[in-house]
């Protein structure tokens, strides 16, 4: 069964297609209602590229939905100077075909029409369940257009404003941190360090940045540490409530819990690197006909 819905965004389509790479504005737009994780808490790239990306998906971040395969592939446009189209061929536990096709159009007045055109044939009692993913398909991605028309909204109040940018340079803090596995472990903890102290005032990143840390020491055997995380997990939540945030703070047990740190300069040298990274750039593989690479 298909489903197409189009909206229209107050924001160039040069300005969408370089949201449509960011892995941070996919998680973005499509939660609360479906919340995306990778296997085994591994790392997200910053930018989709094009192949296989596997993930896991709960719905309203509770029930489990199965693991979901995001194939990423880019259509030809149809003609010279229009925008090509952005697939997602995917297949997954509950899906045995998900393609999903994104299309941009410019609009006279300087919007984007937006489309998702998704064709969907579940994988067990298809008879049945084709139904009823597509009309789950019409309730997802209609809540994935309105964040959308919100978050092109926020950037044509303040086009230099780009609210993303902070989680983009926190994923790529801890991709570089899963990329230096052979790394001593003084150095690897510099990569979850400078996550903590970026992420800190985010809930979500907060959170992040402490059960990541939790994995390392145990990876590491490194019980006192492993404690310690656990303890700064349980005081995440009323940090947060509470606006009580040690701003700074590495965020490991060798250090209190409650103490503000200055800034220390390797960590602001992570994270300075890992801002300007984190910066969107033209796609090379999403960019209009005749444009060029």
């Amino acid at each position: 069964m298909r489903v197409r819905l189009s909206t229209p965004l107050h924001a160039p389509p040069e300005w969408v297609a370089a949201q449509l790479q960011s892995t941070a504005v996919f998680r973005h737009i499509t939660a609360p209602l479906v919340r995306f994780t990778r296997p085994g808490g591994a790392p997200w790239p910053s930018h989709w590229s094009p192949g296989d990306l596997p993930l896991q998906m709960r719905l309203l971040g509770l029930l489990p939905l199965g693991t979901q395969t995001v194939r990423i592939s880019i259509e030809p446009a149809a003609q010279d100077g229009a925008w090509p189209t952005l697939r997602d061929n995917g297949e997954g536990t509950l899906m045995r075909r998900w393609d999903h096709r994104i299309t941009l159009q410019p609009m006279p007045d300087g919007r984007t029409l937006y489309t998702d055109d998704i064709d969907v044939v579940a994988r067990h009692l298809p008879w049945l369940m084709t139904p009823l993913s597509a009309a789950f398909a019409q309730v997802f991605y209609r809540h994935r257009q309105r964040r959308w028309r919100q978050l092109a909204a926020r950037h044509a109040a303040d086009p230099i404003a780009d609210p993303l940018h902070t989680q983009r340079a926190f994923d790529h803090l801890l991709a570089a941190f899963a990329s230096d596995a052979g790394a001593p472990p003084a150095t690897r903890w510099r990569w979850l360090e400078a996550a903590h102290v970026l992420g800190q005032t985010t809930l979500s990143l907060h959170w992040r940045s402490h059960t990541a840390m939790l994995r390392y020491a145990l990876q590491l055997r490194d019980l006192r540490e492993a404690g310690g995380q656990v303890l700064r997990l349980a005081l995440v939540p009323l940090g947060h409530a509470l606006a009580r945030l040690p701003i700074g703070n590495t965020g490991r047990a060798r250090v209190s819990a409650l103490a503000p740190m200055g800034p220390q300069p390797h960590i602001k040298r992570l994270i300075d690197g890992a801002m300007a990274a984190a910066r969107l750039q033209p796609v090379p593989f999403l960019q209009k006909t005749g444009d060029g690479a």
